[in-house]
């Protein structure tokens, strides 16, 4: 709400106010809204020292106030005449539609009335004022005429609204002068609180203004750039960039903002890949160029690593398609070949039974060398898919373990390795997928096999924990290079790529192995040192699952145990020679 005290200078006002007092003599008081004096000119002797002082006079006083108060607020002069029977009249003062003060005027008598002295008398004897001095101060009352007091009312109402309405205007003017700074202030905190560089410029390259952010980006101070250039700071390395109005407009035009990547250069001459959002701004009448600039290092080395691993994925895409081509060839030429000889002893007269079986045997072990590979091949498509499905069952895997180890005891040995089991417990129940367990040993045994010279080691201990059961694969073989460790369980990975290598592979069966390990809920690492051997450490969740299918799940067991025999045939397929 506004106050009369800020639209006008009240101490103006009141030396004023003085001076009409001097020639007419009327008294004249003006009061806030909310009924604070603001000032009082004259004053009348019957008022405040009699009428005020009284109890029951100053009550009617009181009474005549409220009355002026109530009916003030239709915004139109109310002229009244009061209990103790003189004039009043309360003005008020209406700025832009809003009641913001109250004038009033008074005490006085119309000169056309005739003044009851009679009524005057008999209330000082009524309430004990001495009758004389009474009657003195009844006649000092002003006495007026309509029109005088019309021209009266006419002058302060001009006056004061004249000088409302210039206060108003001053004042408003002050609030949009203070809006404007706040605004200015507001904007000039955003401008340099966004983690973006802001820099305005010319349509020639001149650096008119920047942001904190360019400044710390930069590393150059506001005075520096000031006297810059945009060519000061954009490498000569950089793509094209739009430098001259006309390209700039061109550009624009196409698309609005104007989104362009560049190599900027910093103070310390350090280069940094940068994207700039462009768009013209009118500011004071001016086109200008904003430019709002971020470091997009991070991103473009993250591109660049990104290109790099599409690059290698590819590669390693290319060799994986190669070296499948050479495990499908070389098997399928090993069979055609002994079908060959087969049929060349089958023609003679003497047919050579041996060599017959030797053939077949070669043939078999090299069908087995294909399902393996067609049957990894299928695996690796249905994970990339999530089509794989799990059959989790609660059995003993100290057990399942066990039996794997050592229904593959005779392939081993038959490698001049020995093979050692140990369990620090006979019997966990776990939920796990059979087919899966089996899977991830039989293909971790055969890579101890490929990779242990004769006369070596391969361990297999279990450890129990409250957590995790944890299997340890372990053997004396050639081991890892520390370089590729990190890659091992990556697919399409192998150790040795070339195509005369001494051991066969596709380089997908460790990446199934770590997948079915994880499936399980299960982790898998493996520690290695060349000329020492190798270790692989699987730790399996010790839980369980609601069993409803018990039975079931016995016979799955008990048909897993009688089929390892062949399924060690094709998984050692490329390693054991029957």
């Amino acid at each position: 709400m506004l106050k009369l005290k800020e639209l006008i200078n009240i101490d103006l006002l009141k030396r004023i106010a003085d001076n009409i007092y001097a020639i007419a003599g009327i008294h004249m008081s003006i009061c806030d809204i909310d009924g604070s004096l603001e000032f009082a000119v004259g004053q009348v002797d019957i008022c405040s020292k009699f009428h005020r002082v009284n109890p029951i006079t100053c009550n009617r006083c009181k009474i005549s106030d409220k009355y002026s108060n109530e009916h003030i607020m239709e915004g139109k002069p109310i002229a009244y005449k009061c209990l103790n029977n003189i004039w009043d009249i309360a003005m008020p003062v209406v700025i832009s539609g809003m009641h913001i003060a109250t004038i009033f005027f008074g005490q006085f008598f119309y000169e056309d009335e005739i003044v009851d002295i009679e009524y005057f008398r008999a209330q000082a004897l009524e309430f004990g004022f001495d009758e004389k001095e009474y009657l003195d101060a009844l006649s000092r009352i002003p006495v007026l005429s309509k029109e005088k007091i019309n021209y009266i009312m006419e002058y302060y109402q001009a006056l004061i609204m004249t000088l409302a309405e210039s206060g108003l205007r001053q004042l408003e003017y002050k609030n949009s002068q203070k809006e404007l700074e706040k605004n200015r202030k507001y904007l000039n905190t955003i401008f340099n609180s966004v983690n973006d560089a802001i820099l305005v410029r010319n349509f020639e390259g001149k650096i008119l203004d920047v942001n904190e952010t360019a400044i710390s980006m930069f590393g150059y101070s506001r005075n520096e750039f000031i006297n810059m250039n945009m060519q000061d700071i954009i490498s000569p390395n950089s793509p094209k960039h739009y430098l001259q109005k006309q390209d700039l407009l061109n550009e624009i035009k196409k698309t609005d903002p104007l989104i362009v990547e560049a190599i900027y250069i910093d103070k310390n001459n350090n280069e940094f890949w940068g994207e700039a959002n462009i768009r013209i701004a009118n500011i004071d009448g001016d086109e200008r160029i904003i430019m709002v600039s971020r470091n997009i290092e991070v991103r473009k080395q993250a591109e660049l690593e990104l290109q790099n691993e599409a690059f290698e994925l590819e590669k390693l895409r290319t060799e994986f398609f190669a070296n499948i081509s050479h495990e499908l060839r070389t098997p399928l030429n090993i069979i055609l070949g002994a079908i060959k000889i087969n049929s060349m002893n089958l023609g003679k007269e003497n047919i050579e039974k041996e060599k017959i079986i030797k053939n077949t045997n070669i043939e078999k072990q090299n069908c087995l060398r294909l399902i393996r590979l067609v049957n990894n091949l299928i695996d690796s498509t249905k994970l990339d898919t999530e089509y794989f499905e799990m059959n989790m069952i609660n059995c003993n895997i100290i057990n399942v373990v066990e039996e794997i180890t050592l229904s593959a005891a005779e392939y081993i040995n038959s490698n001049n390795l020995t093979l050692t089991f140990d369990t620090d417990i006979e019997e966990k129940i776990i939920a796990c997928d059979l087919d899966k367990i089996e899977r991830i040993m039989l293909n971790i045994l055969s890579n101890a096999v490929k990779f242990t010279d004769p006369g070596g080691n391969i361990f297999v201990n279990i450890f129990d924990g409250e957590e995790f059961i944890t299997i340890l694969i372990e053997d004396t073989g050639i081991g890892i290079p520390k370089d590729k460790l990190d890659t091992i369980f990556d697919r399409f990975r192998q150790i040795d790529k070339s195509f005369t290598r001494n051991h066969e592979g596709s380089g997908i069966g460790l990446s199934l192995v770590k997948s079915f390990v994880e499936m399980q809920g299960g982790k898998i690492s493996v520690e290695s040192k060349c000329g020492v051997g190798t270790k692989f450490c699987i730790k399996l969740p010790v839980r369980v699952v609601d069993d409803n299918n018990s039975e079931e799940n016995i016979k799955l067991l008990n048909s897993n145990l009688s089929n390892y025999v062949e399924r060690i045939k094709v998984e050692f397929s490329d390693i054991y020679k029957l």
